[in-house]
């Protein structure tokens, strides 16, 4: 029996992962339960033993699942969502499909980088309100838009140009289209407790040639190295040795091997886990509803198929308790829970120290989820019986 042989033995013996298992609903219902099993550490050890640990062949076919899974040409890793979002901005820019200073319709509701990045990019960020139904920017606008999809649930905006920021949204679809291919560009991220993971790591997924080229450049310090014309480039520039040939200013947000090696194996598990997510969120829906609490659930809207990252909920304005005092009621039934992402970011401290970003009409939805929304957890790995916890406890907190 080889070495390999003799991990991969140990591995099947002591790692307690497996994504198939459904989680035990009597131990509560956690932010997240690892999506990961052998056949990922194997890979990621096998990556080890290489010693290539950098990003390499693992990454580039994690890029080409990945893109062939959201349904566009091109896939880019990189090292986190945040990243992701960044060096799309950066290479709609770089690429002439937008300019620095030019405003971008963002989502009221959204996580920081999602609002971040924008600026970062020199970009002008307009803050607007939410869809109280879908909790995403909706209908026809006139500016690009940021196509944020809330927890899962895919924004349907309508703008000249769309930029998709669906880091928690895999597997979300509009008809028969997937989020990721919806725009021009979209970023997302494979953190540790989202749909699938690398630990760490991002992606931008786009169709366009040039425009995934150019997000190559601006991964990895600037240079031609991953550019399909890494030939022409050196070509037009024969005074510059091609190893470190530089065409546009970059940063270092490569996705490693070990967390591509991740990547390779949880691609093939999505379709799965999104069936499981998404049944756990239209069970819940359906139980929680029926109990008449002063709160309200988000269902999946007409014509779309929601990824069911997070179980959101909102308490109604008359509701006697307070959200502290429901998340602590849930918190004590071993229920996590967390506020809706950053909430209304333009109420957030950061947000009077960026420079380029203002509110465009009032955020009323946006207060709303602010003062009285929440998230609770899901999971592939949940079933009926979390189902039923959740629903009795937030019975017996009313």
């Amino acid at each position: 029996m080889s070495q390999r042989d003799d991990i991969s033995r140990l591995i099947e013996k002591y790692a307690d992962f497996n994504p198939d298992r459904l989680h035990d609903a009597s131990l509560g219902l956690p932010l997240a339960v690892p999506s990961f099993g052998a056949a990922e550490i194997g890979e990621a050890i096998s990556a080890l033993l290489s010693g290539w640990v950098t990003m390499g062949k693992r990454v580039a076919a994690f890029e080409e699942a990945w893109a062939s899974q959201v349904g566009t040409t091109e896939a880019i890793a990189v090292n986190s969502g945040s990243s992701a979002l960044l060096v799309m901005l950066t290479a709609l820019i770089a690429e002439g499909h937008l300019r620095r200073g030019d405003e971008v319709l963002v989502p009221a509701v959204g996580w920081s980088t999602s609002l971040f990045s924008v600026v970062q990019a020199g970009l002008t960020a307009v803050i607007v309100d939410i869809d109280p139904d879908s909790l995403c920017i909706e209908g026809k606008r006139d500016r690009p838009a940021l196509a944020l999809h809330m927890l899962g649930c895919p924004s349907r905006v309508t703008a000249p140009l769309i930029i998709e920021d669906a880091c928690g949204a895999h597997g979300a679809m509009i008809g028969d289209k997937p989020v990721g291919s919806l725009g021009i560009a979209a970023a997302f991220s494979f953190f540790f407790s989202h749909h699938i993971t690398t630990g760490e790591g991002g992606a931008v997924t786009t169709s366009d040639p040039a425009l995934a080229d150019a997000a190559r450049s601006i991964r990895a310090h600037g240079w031609t190295r991953e550019r399909t014309d890494a030939a022409a480039q050196a070509a037009a520039r024969p005074d510059i040795d091609p190893r470190f040939l530089f065409v546009t200013p970059g940063y270092n947000l490569r996705m490693t091997d070990l967390a591509g090696a991740f990547g390779m194996h949880q691609v093939g598990r999505l379709d799965a886990f999104v069936a499981r997510r998404r049944a756990n969120h239209i069970d819940w829906c359906a139980r929680i509803d029926a109990l008449g609490l002063p709160l309200r659930t988000f269902p999946e809207l007409p014509g779309t198929r929601h990824a069911a990252f997070a179980f959101p909920l909102l308490l109604s304005e008359d509701c006697p308790l307070t959200r502290a005092q429901l998340c602590a009621h849930l918190e004590a039934a071993g229920i996590a829970t967390r506020p809706i992402s950053g909430s209304n970011l333009a109420r957030q401290p950061a947000f009077e120290r960026l420079v380029g970003v203002r509110v465009e009409g009032e955020l009323p939805v946006a207060d709303a989820v602010h003062e009285r929304g929440l998230f609770v957890g899901q999971s592939h790995a949940f079933g009926t019986d979390h189902g039923t916890l959740l629903a009795s406890t937030l019975l017996s907190a009313f």
